[in-house]
């Protein structure tokens, strides 16, 4: 928190990266997000990959 200001949007990055979801419901949409990932092709990613292909989404719609 010290340096947030310093670097604000990789502040906000790690938030995202290493946040714990706080509902089922959050949870459900996080499973649904990563199933849209997971392919026949794409079958062996890890746990992750798919979170950093997660977060690199979300950081790019908000134009990080």
């Amino acid at each position: 928190q010290k340096n947030e200001r310093d670097l604000p949007i990789l502040a906000r990055m790690a938030r995202d990266y290493l946040a714990i979801p706080a509902s089922s419901v959050s949870v459900e949409r996080l499973f649904s997000a990563a199933g849209g990932l997971t392919t026949r092709e794409r079958s062996s990613l890890s746990a992750k990959t798919i979170r950093e292909c997660m977060c690199t989404k979300l950081w790019i719609r908000q134009g990080l």
